[in-house]
C-alpha cells in the first residue's frame, strides 16, 4: 500500500497583501531558492512575521534576504522594492547602526533598544528617525542560526515632540532672563537653530501692509551668509503670501521640485540666498499679520510636523517675550519719571498693582489717603481694600475708568473722593497705565496727588462767582425798592430827591464795609446801622437794633454784613419790609464763660403771613453756609408763620 502524506498547510494563507506578494514573488532567482524547497523553520517564521500586528521584518541566510509583514510598509516610505533584497541594500544609509546589530544576532545574540536615533532616507531626503526594537535570531532545522527576526516600532514621533516640549521649557527659561528685544530674537534664533541643526533662522517684524519684514539679526551654522535687512514677502508669489496672511506655514522640501517655488526666477533668488529647503511660519494679532519666523535649510530635507509645530512655537514665544521686555522696558521709563516725581513732590503718593495677584503694594501717603494700614499697604492688599476707601457717590465711575484701562492697557487719569480713617473727606487726582505681555493685564502703577486745597479753592471761586452775581440783581432790587419806599413816603418831589439820594448813599456805604478787607476790627453796631441804613426811614420806626457794641475782626464784619444785606433784601422783596406795617428786630449779645460767643438774632413780625419755601435759595444757602464757615460757628434760617427767623452763634476771636 502506499503511504498517504498529509498536505501542509498554507503558512502563507491570510498572510495580508504582502502574503501574496510573497507567493507570487520569483524566490528562485534569489539565495532562498523557490518556495517549495523553503525549510520547515524559514516557512514557520514567515507565517509568523505575516500573521504579526507588529511591523515585522525578516532576513534569512548569510545574504539577509529581505522578507516583511504588511505593518513594516510604512516604515519602508517611498524606498524601491526592497522583498528579496538584501538587507544591506535596503537600509544601506544605516547600515553602519543596524549592521553590527545583525552580525551579533548571526552569533546568537539577540538585542534590544528603546527610541534609539538612525538617520534614514525613505523619501528621498536624510531624516532623523527613532525606533524601538529587537533583534532574535533563528534557527534552522540542524541547529545553526539561519535568519533573523526584526520586531520594530518607529518612536520619532514620540521623541520629537518630548524633545519640542522639552526645548521650549529651555527656550522659556532663557527668554525669560532677557531684558531687551534683540537679545530676546538674538537667543531664539540661535536655539532653534542649533537645535534643527539648521543652516539659517531669521526672526522679523511686518510692517502694517503685511508686506515687508525687517530682520535685524539672524543666525547661521556658518555654512551660509547673515541676509539681514528687509525683506519682501511678495517675492514669494501671491499664492504663498495670502497663505501667509492666513497664518498657514510655508513649508518646502526642495525648492526645485515644489511647483510653488520653481520657477526660475525663484529658483535664482533661492541660490543667492543658499538655501534649497525653508519654513516659514507667521504671526496674525489682531487679525494682522504682524511677525515671521523663518528657517532655511541649505540642502533639500524633509520637515516634519513636529519641526513645523515647534517653529510655530517658538516664533509665539518669541513674540510674547519681545513684546514682555518692551514692556517691561516701557515699564522702567515710566517708574523712573514715576520716582522722579515722588521726589519733586511731598504731596505725591504711589501705588503698583500686580493684576496677576490682585494686590496693591503703596506708600504711605497713598495708604493714609483712602484709610488703609501703610505697614499692610506696603506688603501688598488687594485692590478691594482701597476701593472701600473711595467716595460711595465716586466709587462706580472709578471701577469703570479702572476697568477700561485694564481692558485696553492705556493711561488712566481721574479725579475723585476718598474717605481716610479718621473719616476726613480728600479729593485727589491719580494718573496710571496697566501695562499688558502677550495681550494681558499684568501690571497697574500709578501716582496721586491730594488736590483737596485747590477743590476747595475752586469751590470757593464757584461760591464767589454766584455770590457776585447774586450781588447784581440784589443790589438792583434794593435801589427799586429804595425808589419805591422813598416815593411812597415822600411829600413832595424835591423831599423824594432828597430821600433817594441819601439811601444809595446808604447802599454804597454798606458797600463799603464788604469791601474793606483790611480793617483791623470794626464796631458790630456800625456794621449793623450801615447795612440797614438803606432801609430805614424817620417816618418809618420799622427797623429796630439793640446790643452792645463789641469788635469784630474784618472776615466776622464781612460775614455778618453779607448776611444782614441778604435778610433785609429779602424781607424788602417778600417779608416783613415788603408792606407798611412790618417790623424787623436786630439783637445781639456776648456770653463770657466758659468763651465769648456772640448770639445775634434777625426777627420779623407783623409782615405778611410766612410760608416754608418749597427748595432752598442761594440766599438761604448762602446765608447758612457762608456764616458757619467764615464764622466757625452756626446759623439757622427759620420760616415761622409769623415772620422769618436768623440766629447766629458764633465765637468771638
Amino acid at each position: 500500500m502506499h503511504q498517504r502524506f498529509k498536505p501542509q498547510p498554507d503558512f502563507l494563507g491570510d498572510g495580508g497583501v504582502m502574503g501574496e506578494r510573497i507567493r507570487h514573488h520569483d524566490w528562485s532567482a534569489t539565495p532562498v531558492g523557490p518556495i517549495e524547497a523553503w525549510p520547515h523553520s524559514l516557512r514557520t517564521a514567515v507565517g509568523m512575521m505575516l500573521h504579526s500586528k507588529f511591523p515585522t521584518y525578516l532576513v534569512w541566510g548569510r545574504d539577509l534576504t529581505s522578507f516583511y509583514n504588511d505593518a513594516y510598509v510604512p516604515i519602508l516610505g517611498a524606498k524601491p522594492e526592497a522583498l528579496g533584497q538584501p538587507f544591506r541594500d535596503v537600509w544601506g544609509e544605516a547600515w553602519d547602526v543596524v549592521g553590527p546589530i545583525a552580525e551579533k544576532a548571526l552569533l546568537g545574540q539577540a538585542s534590544y533598544f528603546e527610541d534609539l536615533p538612525i538617520m534614514i532616507e525613505r523619501n528621498g531626503y536624510p531624516e532623523q528617525t527613532w525606533w524601538t526594537f529587537s533583534y532574535g535570531p533563528i534557527h534552522n532545522e540542524a541547529g545553526d542560526v539561519a535568519g533573523i527576526m526584526c520586531i520594530v516600532h518607529e518612536t520619532t514621533a514620540k521623541v520629537q515632540s518630548e524633545q519640542r516640549l522639552e526645548f521650549l521649557v529651555r527656550l522659556s527659561d532663557r527668554l525669560r532672563s532677557l531684558n531687551e528685544p534683540i537679545e530676546v530674537i538674538t537667543a531664539a534664533q540661535e536655539m532653534l537653530g542649533e537645535h534643527l541643526q539648521t543652516s539659517r533662522v531669521g526672526y522679523g517684524e511686518v510692517e502694517e501692509t503685511a508686506r515687508y519684514f525687517t530682520t535685524e539679526r539672524n543666525w547661521t551654522d556658518g555654512t551660509v551668509a547673515h541676509h539681514t535687512g528687509t525683506h519682501d514677502l511678495a517675492a514669494f508669489g501671491p499664492e504663498i503670501h495670502s497663505a501667509l496672511k492666513r497664518a498657514e506655514p510655508l513649508v518646502v522640501h526642495d525648492v526645485s521640485t515644489d511647483p510653488r517655488t520653481n520657477s526660475p526666477a525663484h529658483l535664482a533668488a533661492f541660490a543667492a540666498l543658499e538655501f534649497s529647503a525653508v519654513v516659514t511660519v507667521s504671526l496674525i494679532k489682531r487679525g494682522h499679520m504682524v511677525a515671521a519666523l523663518y528657517v532655511h535649510n541649505r540642502t533639500p530635507r524633509l520637515w516634519n510636523d513636529n519641526e513645523v509645530k515647534l517653529i510655530q512655537d517658538v516664533a509665539e514665544r518669541t513674540w510674547d517675550a519681545v513684546e514682555r521686555a518692551r514692556s517691561e522696558a516701557a515699564l522702567r521709563k515710566s517708574e523712573e519719571r514715576l520716582q522722579l516725581a515722588v521726589e519733586a513732590s511731598g504731596v505725591v503718593g504711589t501705588w503698583d498693582w500686580d493684576v496677576t495677584s490682585n494686590l496693591i503694594y503703596a506708600d504711605e501717603r497713598f495708604a493714609t489717603l483712602f484709610g488703609v494700614d501703610p505697614e499692610t499697604a506696603a506688603a501688598g492688599t488687594p485692590i478691594a481694600n482701597f476701593m472701600d476707601g473711595v467716595h460711595p457717590d465716586d466709587r462706580g465711575r472709578i471701577r469703570k475708568q479702572i476697568g477700561e484701562a485694564v481692558d485696553t492697557g492705556g493711561h488712566y487719569a481721574a479725579e475723585y473722593r476718598t474717605i481716610a480713617k479718621d473719616g476726613q473727606i480728600h479729593w485727589v487726582s491719580a494718573q496710571g497705565r496697566c501695562y499688558h505681555v502677550a495681550g494681558q493685564p499684568v501690571r497697574f502703577p500709578g501716582v496721586i496727588v491730594d488736590i483737596t486745597e485747590r477743590k476747595r479753592a475752586e469751590e470757593h471761586r464757584e461760591l464767589l462767582i454766584h455770590e457776585l452775581n447774586h450781588r447784581v440783581k440784589n443790589t438792583l432790587a434794593t435801589v427799586q425798592s429804595i425808589a419805591s419806599q422813598t416815593l411812597r413816603n415822600a411829600g413832595a418831589m424835591e423831599e423824594a430827591r432828597s430821600a433817594m439820594e441819601s439811601r444809595l448813599l446808604a447802599l454804597s456805604r454798606a458797600h463799603d464795609v464788604l469791601t474793606r478787607e483790611n480793617w483791623e476790627s470794626a464796631g458790630l453796631l456800625e456794621i449793623v446801622r450801615e447795612a440797614m441804613a438803606p432801609y430805614r426811614h424817620e417816618r418809618e420806626k420799622r427797623i429796630h437794633m439793640e446790643g452792645p457794641d463789641v469788635r469784630l475782626s474784618p472776615r466776622m464784619a464781612l460775614a455778618i454784613a453779607m448776611a444782614l444785606q441778604e435778610l433785609a433784601t429779602n424781607a424788602v422783596k417778600y417779608g416783613a419790609l415788603s408792606d407798611t406795617v412790618g417790623e424787623v428786630r436786630i439783637l445781639w449779645s456776648v456770653r463770657e464763660q466758659p468763651e465769648k460767643l456772640l448770639h445775634l438774632t434777625w426777627s420779623e413780625i407783623n409782615g405778611p403771613k410766612v410760608g416754608v419755601p418749597k427748595r432752598r435759595g442761594f440766599g438761604s444757602r448762602l446765608i447758612e453756609r457762608s456764616l458757619a464757615h467764615d464764622l466757625n460757628g452756626r446759623a439757622k434760617i427759620d420760616f415761622a408763620p409769623t415772620g422769618v427767623i436768623c440766629t447766629v452763634d458764633a465765637p468771638l476771636i
